[in-house]
């Protein structure tokens, strides 16, 4: 697994030795073709991150801040391998928590993204419970994006309160889901 492009391309990232199932590259690049426009001084949240491999690329291409959110202490430690070697740890911050948890702390301190990425495990009903916390649209700036990445045959619904599927796209197993608020204000 590599960074695909921007100033940390061509790095190899640690992946640990657990049942992780990162991003393949091909629907990681296909993902940031699609992103291109909005990466640029975004601010990212990765839930269920995993390596961090989507941040990191976020970062690489010159996002202001990423978020990432995992459980797995061994996960997060690979997280910090992986940014100290991208050398984009200044510009993230991590928390070591479910993700339920960490939406709820973060709506608590107003926070706002552009980008919202979930990269929960294929199968686990902790995504669509992750997407109902984010339906209110509260932690999305004007015009931000959801994306929901889960297995071809598990069908996401259309709507979730505020978001609505924009787009959906496949590579592979992998389907990626942008869902965009109907209606930020109020």
């Amino acid at each position: 697994m590599r960074v695909i492009a921007g100033s940390a391309k061509g790095k190899k990232l640690k992946v640990p030795k657990s049942n992780i199932r990162p991003l393949s590259d091909q629907a990681k690049e296909g993902l940031f073709n699609i992103l291109q426009p909005r990466i640029a001084d975004s601010y990212f949240l990765d839930l269920f991150s995993g390596t961090g491999s989507v941040a990191i690329e976020a970062l690489s291409r010159g996002a202001t801040l990423s978020i990432l959110v995992e459980l797995d202490r061994k996960h997060v430690q690979v997280i910090r391998e992986n940014l100290a070697h991208c050398i984009c740890e200044d510009r993230a911050e991590i928390y070591a928590l479910d993700v339920l948890a960490a939406i709820k702390i973060l709506k608590r301190k107003e926070a706002k993204f552009d980008i919202i990425f979930l990269g929960a495990p294929y199968g686990n009903p902790s995504l669509e419970k992750a997407l109902e916390e984010l339906a209110d649209g509260v932690l999305l700036k004007e015009n931000g994006l959801v994306i929901a990445e889960c297995r071809f045959k598990h069908d996401l619904a259309p709507d979730f309160g505020k978001l609505t599927v924009k787009r959906t796209v496949r590579y592979g197993d992998t389907v990626l889901t942008f869902y965009e608020s109907s209606n930020i204000p109020g």
